[in-house]
């Protein structure tokens, strides 16, 4: 419960907030819609949009009739002239700013890589990407900055805590250095909580108010949504899912801890196996293209695999099994309705995210009641570059910004 009333300028706040959400997001395109929706009068519904017409933010549009006769239905839209969002993400090996509008439609994007060599550079190459990418839009108005980082992070203090293999760097600033130089507002989260916000608003989470996204790639993340909200405490710190030990004498991790899923299921660990196993220099992503293609052969044309790839095969399943050994854990605790694979999880084929599922709902205690679906992210391997601004548009969306 809250431990604080909220005021009539508050309430029209997040009133405001919560209509530019559902017209977005694409849950709305009416007045008489947004009415039902919400709750609210039609009265303050009109009162809301006429404002957002006035300044600029939405427009209305005649909605093209494919059948039927009479008058096209007029529907409200995000306008071309509306603020943007200005999104940072921050990775362990690339840092990728982009700019975008409310439908998450990316107008620029710039990237760089780090590396050992350059990671002492981190901070001033961000700037130099925010600053190509703002001065290739000068006139745009700017709602603000969000920043989804690598972890561990300090969410209330904005800082990049430790993460392991991150070139040595730590304890880093990054809101503060951010809001140093550039005069908007600043907003900070992990980058998988962002990711999973971000899902939530216009991805795979849209439809459900529980879920978990895994962000699978040079590491384990995950990000997590409760009751519609995204799951956050009193300390600052995130949930750390690729630390969960599924081997107490297991292989050591750069945390101090023993037997990480991380270290079992990365893309990078997976990847080393897959080439060991082939003998071949490929790419995570190329190993699990290839034996998309092997699986789709073998379901519409019933041809066997190979011998090379019954060997991929087994280092897959294997893979598989011990996702869904540290998935369980997560399950029982927070039920959720479904959990969301990213980053380079989304090019695992569906075979093997599907035997996880299996897996997942043969363990879990609660498995007679509901079962839990394991789909692939809406973004694809892009939800943590989209999700960046997950932090900014939760402020939007809530209204503080208005």
């Amino acid at each position: 419960m809250s431990e604080s009333g909220v005021n009539n300028t508050l309430l029209k706040q997040q009133n405001r907030g919560l209509v530019l959400k559902l017209i977005a997001t694409g849950e709305c395109s009416s007045r008489i819609e947004l009415s039902q929706k919400t709750g609210l009068a039609k009265m303050t519904v009109t009162y809301i949009v006429n404002e957002f017409l006035e300044n600029g933010t939405l427009e209305e549009r005649e909605k093209v009739q494919i059948e039927g006769k009479g008058r096209n239905p007029i529907q409200l839209c995000i306008s071309s002239g509306a603020p943007k969002l200005l999104g940072i993400n921050v990775y362990r090996e690339r840092c990728t700013v982009i700019l975008c509008d409310l439908r998450l439609n990316v107008l620029k994007k710039s990237a760089f890589s780090i590396t050992k060599e350059n990671a002492a550079d981190l901070l001033p190459n961000i700037f130099e990407a925010v600053d190509k990418v703002l001065d290739s839009f000068p006139e745009e108005n700017i709602y603000g900055i969000g920043i989804g980082a690598i972890g561990p992070v300090d969410i209330l203090q904005g800082k990049i805590l430790e993460p392991p293999n991150f070139y040595g760097l730590h304890d880093l600033e990054l809101k503060k250095e951010i809001e140093n130089r550039y005069s908007m507002p600043v907003f900070f989260d992990g980058e998988s909580n962002c990711a999973a916000i971000t899902e939530k608003y216009y991805g795979n989470g849209s439809d459900c108010r529980d879920f978990i996204y895994l962000d699978l790639a040079n590491g384990v993340g995950a990000g997590l949504v409760v009751n519609g909200k995204l799951y956050a405490n009193a300390s600052g710190m995130i949930c750390e899912l690729g630390h969960t030990s599924i081997d107490w004498q297991g292989i050591p991790c750069g945390c101090g801890n023993r037997g990480c899923l991380e270290r079992y299921i990365s893309s990078n660990v997976i990847e080393r196996q897959l080439r060991e196993t082939a003998g071949e220099e490929k790419t995570f992503r190329e190993f699990c293209l290839e034996m998309d293609e092997a699986v789709r052969r073998r379901e519409t044309e019933g041809a066997g695999f190979t011998e090379r790839e019954e060997k991929l095969h087994g280092v897959f399943c294997e893979m598989a099994d011990k996702l869904a050994c540290g998935l369980t854990s997560f399950a029982n605790g927070l039920n959720p309705q479904k959990i969301i694979v990213g980053h380079e999880g989304y090019w695992i084929p569906k075979l093997y995210l599907r035997q996880a599922e299996i897996q997942v709902n043969r363990r879990r205690i609660a498995r007679k009641y509901r079962n839990i679906g394991i789909v692939k992210s809406y973004f694809k391997s892009e939800a943590t570059v989209f999700g960046c601004t997950g932090a900014l548009l939760t402020a939007v969306f809530e209204g503080s910004l208005f």
